[in-house]
């Protein structure tokens, strides 16, 4: 009986497929900008529950969200992109930048929230990414911005791959238009 329980056990393992798993590239080539602001603080982005799933979920043509069935992503996507706005904000400004949990004993002099109401793409067409950030100042009291955002990021292919680097790419944008936003002051 149990070796027959086990015999079960892996043919289903064997019918389960493989789990290909996917990391985000690395942000570069952002813009650099000098700031007023010592530290700043990233909060964990709040995202559609289509983006927050570890499944990857890719747009049809026509319109409907499915799930790739094999492909997913390495890390959970709302801390995975938090930490790579966090560490492009870093590279990008002359300020101390952490995301979430704030790592700091004082608060931070600027607070970066972002809301992200649409991040998807037809495969080898383009990826649309919108929401809205918002910049305060938990320790100062005079910070008190919200500004919307929307860029479409063309895929060259129609692989996860280059959903991914699409990805990348548009948060890439964001970071260069947070960062010029905080440095103007």
């Amino acid at each position: 009986m149990r070796r027959l329980f086990a015999l079960s056990l892996l043919v289903l393992a064997a019918c389960a497929g493989p789990e290909e798993r996917y990391l985000l590239p690395e942000i570069t080539g952002v813009e650099t900008y000098r700031s007023s602001a010592r530290t700043i603080q990233v909060t964990r982005m709040d995202l559609p529950a289509y983006v927050s799933d570890s499944e990857i979920t890719l747009l049809g043509e026509d319109g409907v969200l499915r799930p790739t069935k094999t492909g997913f992503w390495a890390d959970e996507p709302e801390r995975a992109l938090t930490e790579m706005l966090a560490a492009g904000l870093d590279q990008a400004l002359t300020a101390s930048v952490a995301a979430d949990p704030w790592p700091f004993e004082g608060l931070a002099d600027i607070q970066v929230a972002v809301k992200v109401h649409r991040l998807s793409g037809v495969p080898g067409q383009a990826l649309a990414f919108s929401g809205q950030y918002f910049l305060t100042s938990p320790a100062h009291g005079n910070l008190e911005r919200a500004r919307r955002f929307s860029y479409s990021v063309p895929m060259n292919e129609s692989t996860i791959p280059a959903f991914a680097a699409a990805q990348t790419e548009a948060l890439r944008l964001l970071v260069n238009e947070i960062a010029k936003t905080i440095a103007r002051g």
